[in-house]
């Protein structure tokens, strides 16, 4: 029967039950004594009567709270009154992943935020010892302000020491839940959970080894998050089943459809870091949660700087666009002539977003460059640039060229630069008794720069880095070879 409103337990009233489950029920109460909002669980006599998985429990209970840590619920005590084994801890004004999962699908960014944010609550626990063994979505609260903590530790712990003596046993248990399933602070929602005694774990989100019954370990938080991480991104969980022996399964057997087939723009590097979160053999995941961390906070930074840099572009675009109707670009005789110069900038159909993107980087690269270069005694409007071609790793061939060509266009507009024009390039070529249409690397550059005595040379690369591109400019003492200035 649930404790009654008004029931004082210690210096803890009880308000309300929160929710009931296999490791005990779970009320919001009062604490007299400090004046605020708590979440109060109750211990099944189950679990409280053999003294040394009390001694085990309030152990954990103790460095659980000693970590102090902002994505870790905080315990804030543990007791006993009335015959009754309690926890209390704090009250989090939020909802449950697994609720925020049913309402609708997450973005990519979304996903990764409490992905990144669970990652640094297990690798906090990790380093002090504790391993979680129940990582699913309705252990992981979303608070209204966007902080994500990870509830129940602990527990998981005191409910795996009955592996041993029972063995492998798979149950669903029958959770009882009072006010439906949006109790915030409820331990249990699942009804595929394990009743105590049990191998440890809610099925859908067991690691390999827990399923078989052996011992877990830090990897088994990391195989744990990761099905909760494709779950969010996908929709639909990575291992699946009628009941409880089949998903447990599909865990064992069963390799999880790739993340393109639920998410189309799914980067490879998203789908790598997930597959090796889910690999079966735990000797191949991520061996700590902070290698998670850290590939999964290198990921977000890459789509932070893709989506300021198209948003730049975008806006870069549309002032060309504008600039353009108005005015067509000036030829000097430092530009190609201009049937030669493809309008790369914004009218190649299946390529425009990428050369548009391209084309606003190097002319924000390029007036970043030469703003430097400009105030210091080092380049005047009387000294001669070479323009090299460009180096492109990318693989895409859309970049061959045209971005040595937007470049110049641009850099030919400037009052402020002179640039070697491609006719007189072609020309000192044949005097160095190579093909005209040679490339013109660095190397051929500086060789170039010395036979004609000019000034600099400016170089250029652009590079795959995941989904992103990385471009560079360079310019170079035509004459020595030392770096005048670089932008990324």
């Amino acid at each position: 029967m649930p404790i009654a409103e008004g029931t004082q337990l210690d210096h803890y009233e009880i308000r309300s039950l929160l929710g009931v489950g296999g490791m005990g029920e779970v009320y919001l109460a009062q604490d007299l004594k400090l004046s605020r909002k708590v979440a109060l669980k109750l211990l099944p006599a189950k679990f409280t009567a053999d003294p040394e998985r009390i001694r085990r429990f309030e152990q954990e209970a103790r460095a659980v709270s000693a970590l102090n840590h902002p994505n870790l619920v905080t315990i804030f005590e543990i007791g006993q009154a009335a015959g009754q084994h309690y926890m209390a801890y704090e009250f989090i004004d939020g909802q449950p992943l697994g609720e925020r999962m049913r309402q609708a699908r997450l973005s990519v960014a979304e996903a990764l935020d409490i992905a990144l944010q669970t990652a640094t609550a297990l690798n906090a626990a990790h380093e002090a010892g504790i391993i979680h063994r129940d990582i699913k979505p309705d252990n992981i609260m979303l608070r209204r302000d966007g902080i994500v903590k990870v509830l129940d530790f602990g527990l998981a712990k005191l409910s795996e020491l009955q592996i041993a003596e029972r063995g492998l046993q798979i149950e669903e248990s029958e959770t009882l839940l009072q006010n439906g399933p949006n109790n915030p602070q409820s331990p249990i929602r699942n009804p595929q959970l394990t009743d105590p005694g049990t191998v440890m774990g809610t099925p859908q989100y067991m690691s390999p080894e827990q399923a078989r019954g052996q011992k877990a370990d830090a990897r088994t938080d990391i195989f744990s998050l990761g099905v909760v991480l494709y779950e969010m991104l996908a929709g639909t969980p990575p291992f699946e089943g009628v009941n409880a022996l089949e998903v447990i399964g599909s865990i064992l057997k069963t390799e999880p459809a790739p993340l393109q087939r639920y998410v189309a723009d799914c980067a490879p590097e998203l789908e790598r870091i997930v597959s090796r979160a889910l690999r079966k053999d735990r000797d191949e995941r991520y061996q700590r949660a902070k290698d998670l961390l850290i590939e999964l906070r290198d990921y977000k930074e890459e789509l932070v700087f893709a989506a300021k840099l198209s948003r730049k572009a975008e806006y870069g675009m549309r002032n060309a666009e504008a600039t353009a109707a108005v005015q067509p670009a000036a030829v000097t005789d430092a530009t190609p002539p201009a049937s030669t110069i493809p309008s790369v900038q914004f009218r190649i159909p299946h390529s425009a977003l990428r050369i548009g993107l391209a084309v606003v980087v190097l002319a924000m690269l390029a007036g970043s460059l030469f703003y430097f270069l400009r105030p210091k005694p080092v380049l005047t409007d009387k000294d001669t640039i070479l323009l090299a071609d460009f180096t492109n790793t990318t693989g895409d061939a859309v970049f061959d060229g045209t971005l040595k060509q937007a470049l110049a266009v641009h850099l030919g507009q400037s009052p402020f630069l002179n640039l070697f024009a491609d006719e007189r390039v072609r020309e000192t070529l044949r005097l160095m008794n190579r093909s005209p249409d040679e490339r013109v690397t660095p190397t051929v550059g500086r060789e170039i720069c010395q036979r004609q005595g000019l000034k600099a040379l400016l170089t250029g690369s652009i590079a795959s880095l995941g989904r992103n591109y990385v471009i560079s400019l360079e310019a170079v003492n035509g004459q020595t070879g030392d770096v005048l200035a670089r932008e990324q």
